[in-house]
């Protein structure tokens, strides 16, 4: 028996020895810390065996050898205690109870050693049986410091196993249960042994199970179970639809997500995924490739979703197919952001027509691949401002969208429309397409069911007729606003179709804009004088008139370039100059003796707002010295009537300045008669287009003759410009016009060329 129980020890040394070598050949991260256990535990189940081995008379190397199986099982307890607190992850909080517990440890270990010669810690005697003969143990008080301490240890891993136990999830309770399990029959058989002081320490016999435990369910069977524990949640929990199928084509796996995609029950979806592939091996006729992909719209209750489909086969490691399987994909969030995202960038945000880019890219290709004849339409609305001003920014909104649904067409067709910008919006279409008057009923159809108030106003329509297919979008586009440009204002058209002189037009009012501070510097403004003529023939002075002389164009007419001055803000610049050319000329005649002439020069509606009138007359009668009275300052009648109040003000700063202001074109506009009565002007200039643009030349000339008496009441003298005959100069005497100026007496004429003619006439 005795010999069977020694035996049994080292079949399980054995073991334990065998247990090393599968640990080293892991690659297990934890396997030294494995090694160092299971090695302490050859070292101390080998060194009880060798004790039991101890003939008689050998006592104190029977005490020896049990010395050092205790030692062992110090050092086993603390290495099992580090090796449970790295697998649990349960590290002590700092090193301190580390380097105590291997002090304690150490002075374990020499008293142990100590008590070979002291015999303190226990003693052996020699006990004689029927069926054995062998050393035993006699504990002395020490011997239960020894087992405190070890005890302290094991207890730590106890508590350590059994925490993680309770709290890890239920796939991981296998990793930490088994260790456990056999730590607490460790701990059981070691305590039943010290209680009833039975033969043999039968925990011993516990080791090399232990070990091999540990062997397999910390290097292999708690990774594998965890491993298929893992692979089930997540095949079943998967966003991805799965259907499995063995070398038959048979179906035997489907998860949860591939069941919500084909909306069947748990009965059927086996049939509808074994019809899948069925339906597959059809559509590719057989050809099935290893791994294969393809996109799939499914519409489920109402809603298309984008399916992302993948079949693969499955094969082992020596490429057999063990079977197949489909991988199904929803993409339908991403491809739905993707088409958001590319509607987003290529589309109005407000109307939904195509954006500026992406509405040049298919007019290129709409013209590339069709050859029928198109217009490029654009329009805008009269007085949008106004609209939004008037009914709030959502009325003009809601008429923009009515507008773009008018003109929306299918994207994919002949004709396309985008959004310029605020109410501008372009369309191309076919020629073939075009008819005015639906243009016209459905804009008038627009304006009575989206604002709420009588506001008179309608939709400008420009056409251009594509001749040069090659030419840029939007140099197209611009020809048809050109177009708008001409009937904007009129209530009577509200379409015009793009002639090729209009962008002749702008050429030259880009190389008029871009020339002219040049002109300016380089002095190609010439100031000419018309001559104005008192009742008794004599000269009172002149209007100035400006002249551009360009160098290689040579006389470029005001009218070809004050209206594109004007119209681009740049007119203050030149008045400006021309009046600094008058006020030289005024000083020029002061000093030659000719206080007398007066010269009468023009200011611009926009100079009003475009600089400080007062500030530059008077810097102007400063820098110059000329008498104010001979400056003459003419203000249209139309520009009057703009802004009453800015006007009248400035007025009465040049009045007090000592200029006199005149009132050019009187009676050209529709309040002559009422603005007089407010406004202080000094002078009266009427044109005698008055006379010439009618047949009623007698009701013309009363009306005439009495704005003439009016004005000599008002005390404010006349000049009458326009003058081209002899019957004209008799019959403004006869009605006491004060002065005259037109062809009949001089056209405008260089300033040499004045002093010529009219200073050699008087002598002067």
């Amino acid at each position: 028996m005795f010999q069977i129980l020694v035996a049994i020890y080292g079949i399980l040394i054995a073991a334990m020895v065998g247990c090393i070598g599968i640990i080293l050949n892991s690659k297990a991260k934890n396997r030294q810390s494995m090694v160092r256990l299971v090695s302490m535990a050859i070292f101390t189940a080998a060194s009880y065996t060798m004790s039991l081995l101890i003939p008689a008379g050998y006592q104190r190397l029977a005490i020896l050898m049990n010395g050092l199986y205790f030692i062992g099982t110090d050092w086993l307890a603390m290495i099992l205690m580090f090796f449970v607190a790295d697998y649990t992850q349960s590290f002590l909080p700092t090193r301190m109870p580390r380097k105590l517990l291997v002090v304690l440890n150490i002075a374990d270990t020499i008293s142990l050693l100590v008590n070979t010669f002291t015999q303190h810690v226990f003693t052996m005697t020699r006990v004689t049986l029927s069926w054995a003969e062998y050393w035993q143990v006699q504990y002395q008080p020490m011997q239960y410091v020894h087992l405190a301490l070890v005890y302290l240890m094991v207890g730590h891993c106890f508590g350590l196993l059994l925490y993680r136990l309770i709290k890890a999830p239920r796939i991981y309770k296998g990793k930490f249960g088994s260790i456990w399990f056999f730590l607490c029959v460790l701990i059981v058989l070691n305590l039943i042994n010290v209680t009833l002081h039975t033969e043999f320490d039968y925990s011993v016999m516990i080791y090399s199970p232990f070990a091999m435990a540990m062997c397999y369910f910390v290097l292999y069977a708690s990774p594998r179970n965890l491993l298929e524990s893992m692979h089930s949640t997540l095949v079943e929990d998967s966003v991805i639809g799965l259907f499995v199928y063995d070398d038959d084509k048979r179906c035997v796996g489907v998860n949860r997500a591939a069941k919500e995609m084909f909306d069947v029950g748990d009965d059927e979806i086996y049939q509808v995924a074994e019809q899948y592939l069925e339906d597959w091996e059809k559509e590719y006729q057989g050809d099935l490739k290893d791994v294969m992909g393809a996109e799939r719209q499914v519409v489920r209750n109402g809603e298309t979703m984008y399916i992302y489909v993948n079949y693969q086969k499955l094969l082992d490691d020596k490429d057999r197919v063990l079977g197949s399987g489909f991988q199904f994909e929803d993409r339908t969030d991403v491809i739905k952001q993707y088409q958001d995202n590319k509607y987003k960038a290529t589309h109005d945000a407000l109307t939904g027509l195509l954006n500026r880019d992406a509405f040049e890219a298919r007019v290129i290709e709409i013209l590339e691949e069709s050859d029928d004849t198109y217009y490029m339409m654009c329009s805008n609305i009269k007085d949008f401002k106004l609209i939004n001003e008037l009914c709030g920014s959502e009325v003009g909104d809601a008429l923009l969208l009515a507008q773009a649904e008018v003109i929306r067409t299918d994207e994919t067709g002949n004709s396309i429309s985008t959004r310029l910008y605020a109410d501008k919006f372009c369309t191309l279409l076919p020629k073939s397409e075009f008819d005015e008057e639906t243009f016209k009923q459905n804009m008038n159809d627009i304006m009575d069911r989206v604002l709420s108030i009588p506001l008179k106003t309608h939709f400008y329509f420009g056409v251009y007729e594509i001749v040069d297919r090659t030419e840029p979008v939007w140099t197209m586009c611009d020809k048809a606003m050109m177009a708008i440009d001409i009937i904007r204002g009129s209530y009577e058209q509200f379409v015009n179709f793009y002639k090729e002189d209009l962008f002749q037009r702008v050429i030259r009012e880009k190389e008029i804009i871009g020339e002219f501070d040049k002109a300016i510097e380089n002095g190609e403004f010439h100031m000419f004088l018309q001559p104005q003529i008192a009742n008794d023939g004599k000269l009172v002075g002149a209007e100035a008139l400006v002249r551009w002389i360009h160098p290689g164009k040579g006389m470029i007419s005001p009218a070809a370039f004050i209206p594109v001055l004007e119209k681009s803000g740049l007119i203050h610049k030149l008045d400006l100059y021309m009046w600094e050319k008058a006020a030289q000329q005024l000083q020029k005649w002061r000093r030659e003796g000719r206080e007398n002439l007066c010269i009468s020069v023009n200011i611009s509606t926009k100079d009003f707002y475009l600089i400080d009138i007062h500030e530059v007359f008077c810097e102007l009668a400063k820098k110059y010295d000329f008498d104010t009275k001979n400056l003459k300052l003419e203000i249209t009648e139309s520009a009057l009537m703009k802004d009453v109040r800015k006007i009248m003000k400035n007025m009465d700063d040049l009045h007090a300045l000592g200029y006199d202001i005149e009132i050019d074109d009187f009676g050209s506009g529709y309040s002559s008669l009422g603005m007089l009565k407010d406004i202080h002007a000094d002078i009266l200039k009427i044109d005698m287009i008055f006379l010439q643009d009618t047949e009623n030349v007698e009701r013309s000339s009363t009306i005439l003759k009495n704005v003439i008496s009016m004005s000599k009441e008002l005390g404010m003298p006349v000049i009458t410009e326009g003058v081209e005959t002899k019957e004209h100069v008799d019959f403004l005497r006869s009605a006491g016009c004060d002065m005259f100026q037109g062809f009949y007496f001089s056209k405008p004429i260089n300033v040499e060329n004045f002093e010529q003619e009219y200073f050699m006439q008087t002598g002067a």
